[in-house]
């Protein structure tokens, strides 16, 4: 699979990290998709000391998909406020880990268990598509889509060669 790397932005996105950091980890997922869920559980906490050292910064591009369960997930990338980026990264971490309550809710459904959370809608259509446009353009088509510099990893991540393409640049 061939990417165009040199279309990814680092803008419309929850940034972990400085912009100041070596090594960046630009992922392309969706909040209903199960391995984006398993590579979260894998690699927040050998990222999480990284990120807090400043050698590595996660840029999180949420990528509206159009297959059933993934919808699930487009309609509660529009519960996030990007304007602050801790809080977001707090609530979209939540509603990732929480995928087994909520997505498997019918569509209509979902909705309703956003606002029992107090969730409030967010004008993200904007941010949405432009983050759509961006990943059609590099070529990304399965979430998660994981990017450090040209290597990518597709769907499910290899542990050992997700570390090494991380400490091979730190």
């Amino acid at each position: 699979m061939t990417f165009q790397t040199d279309k990814i932005t680092y803008q419309d996105a929850i940034k972990l990290g400085k912009d100041t950091a070596k090594v960046k980890v630009v992922e392309y997922y969706n909040l209903a998709c199960p391995d984006a869920l398993n590579y979260q559980e894998q690699f927040a906490f050998f990222l999480d000391p990284l990120i807090q050292t400043g050698q590595v910064q996660r840029i999180l591009k949420h990528y509206d998909k159009t297959s059933p369960r993934l919808q699930k997930g487009n309609l509660v990338h529009d519960y996030i406020d990007y304007d602050n980026q801790e809080a977001a990264y707090t609530v979209a971490n939540q509603y990732l880990r929480s995928q087994n309550d909520w997505a498997r809710l019918d569509l209509d459904k979902v909705e309703a268990y956003l606002a029992q959370q107090g969730r409030v809608q967010q004008d993200n259509s904007e941010l949405a598509a432009r983050v759509f446009e961006e990943a059609q353009a590099v070529g990304v088509d399965a979430v998660p889509t994981i990017f450090i510099e040209d290597h990518a990893f597709v769907e499910t991540v290899d542990p050992e060669a997700f570390k090494q393409a991380i400490m091979e640049r730190i």
